[in-house]
């Protein structure tokens, strides 16, 4: 961003805007966005660090409110300063917050001194030619993680069940360092009715399974395909089973009984996509 050149009038915009009680009301409204049921109804979420301040500034998300300590907006440098001095032309509220008074609202073991309020993003629905379809991953790592390879692969779009942990848990953004801002994420009210609509489309179900082929043994698969992780425990529903077009397994070499979901999907991806790379 170019530089502003007005850093003196936002230090002094922010130190007007200290926030040194924990029962101030921008905190309590906060803290509320912690549950998804209010992150849904307010269509807002929060991040909280520095790296998805600055990848969600830079995928130009909507910013209402940012929370900060002065030992953070001190070890910034003047792009970054200069970022922030443009958001509050804009009419996003900027708050300093004491020390101790933010280390009481952060969910980090060791927090770095910024939380950020922004408006939950909107993808718009297309047809896409590579798809992850995660079926009930209950863990907010192990979606986040997906997501964050399924962007890395390339893959253009992930669908999730509502059983699905929510891509706005604060551990799903940690996990996904960003990407939940990249790639197109859609929670659907039913994964297998979502599914079916794509096969007809000729998007091959590709599911994972102990009795399916294995990936050393499997014939080529190109796009458009989807992919179906299941639940960490239970796998993938009967109704995503029933759909599949192809099951796969990864070969287990070693004592280990499985593999972790996010680990499977990233052998998985990369597996199926090398075909298509190969060909194109």
């Amino acid at each position: 961003m170019k530089s502003i050149n007005y850093p003196e009038k936002t230090i002094n915009k922010l130190e007007s805007s200290i926030i040194s009680s924990r029962n101030n009301e921008k905190l309590k409204y906060l803290r509320k966005l912690r549950t998804k049921s209010f992150r849904d109804s307010e269509n807002l979420f929060y991040t909280e660090g520095t790296k998805l301040f600055s990848e969600a500034l830079q995928s130009n998300l909507v910013f209402r409110q940012i929370f900060l300590t002065n030992e953070w907006y001190a070890s910034q440098n003047d792009d970054t300063k200069d970022s922030i001095a443009f958001l509050t032309t804009i009419g996003v509220s900027v708050f300093m917050v004491d020390t101790e008074i933010f280390n009481s609202i952060s969910t980090l073991h060791q927090s770095e001194g910024i939380i950020c309020i922004i408006r939950k993003i909107e993808f718009k629905q297309t047809d896409y030619t590579s798809y992850i379809f995660l079926d009930d991953v209950q863990d907010p790592y192990n979606v986040g993680t997906i997501i964050r390879t399924a962007d890395a692969a390339g893959i253009d779009c992930v669908i999730t069940s509502m059983k699905t942990a929510d891509i706005y848990n604060e551990k799903v953004l940690r996990g996904s360092m960003g990407s939940v801002f990249h790639i197109p994420v859609h929670q659907v009210a039913s994964l297998p009715e979502y599914a079916l609509t794509l096969k007809k489309s000729n998007v091959k179900i590709i599911g994972t399974s102990l009795n399916g082929e294995s990936l050393w043994q499997r014939q080529p698969i190109n796009k458009p395909f989807g992919i179906v992780m299941g639940n960490e425990s239970q796998g993938m529903t009967l109704e995503m089973a029933e759909l599949c077009d192809i099951l796969l397994k990864i070969p287990i070499l070693g004592s280990a009984e499985s593999l972790n979901v996010s680990t499977a999907a990233g052998i998985i991806m990369y597996d199926i996509l090398r075909d298509n790379y190969l060909t194109e």
